[in-house]
């Protein structure tokens, strides 16, 4: 299990009290609307690389999220990835994704402002767990003395026609209380 198993039932949890951030923009009759969907289907990039090393970005979803209990959700998080790696998905896999989650932390990169694909209204960037850019090169004593841990940056690209930023900012700390009492709550974790 991972950090981004745990922040991606997180971001499913904070669905469920701020909802606006799983519906996206369309027309109706040429008029703008909101498009609610019944079910939270979480879209996981996943970065694969070819035979001939060559990279590809698949963004295959876990369906009715909502519905699912943590154990759940990791087994049907872990079966689109081994499937995505071995090139066993199918058309249905990616249709119906109302939201993703991209952690190009596991990379290094601190955060990102991923672009939104049609359908979905937002996408949640899981940035590198590091130590806050001033403290890096500092001696292990003095973070010790001035108790600085590792952190992680959310970040949430979102479709400002329908989700405010107070919607954005509330949904990631949800996000982040939740993985926070999930984690204090024994839960155990190998890294992003």
């Amino acid at each position: 299990m991972s950090f981004t198993h745990l922040i991606g039932f997180a971001v499913v949890k904070a669905l469920a009290a701020v909802p606006a951030m799983n519906e996206s923009y369309t027309e109706l009759d040429g008029k703008p609307a909101i498009a609610e969907p019944e079910h939270i289907n979480l879209g996981l990039a996943i970065d694969v690389t070819g035979k001939d090393g060559s990279r590809q970005l698949l963004v295959p979803a876990v369906k009715n999220a909502e519905a699912m209990d943590f154990r759940q959700f990791w087994m049907a998080y872990e079966d689109v990835v081994r499937r995505a790696r071995a090139g066993k998905l199918t058309v249905d896999d990616y249709a119906g994704t109302t939201i993703s989650l991209t952690n190009p932390g596991t990379i290094g990169t601190e955060h990102s402002v991923p672009r939104l694909m049609a359908g979905q209204g937002c996408i949640v960037g899981v940035g590198a767990m590091e130590y806050p850019a001033a403290y890096q090169g500092a001696a292990e004593e003095t973070m010790t003395r001035l108790a600085i841990s590792k952190s992680v940056t959310l970040t949430s690209t979102y479709d400002h026609r329908i989700i405010q930023g107070a919607q954005s900012g509330s949904s990631c700390a949800r996000s982040t209380s939740c993985c926070s009492a999930r984690t204090a709550s024994g839960t155990r974790s190998s890294g992003p």
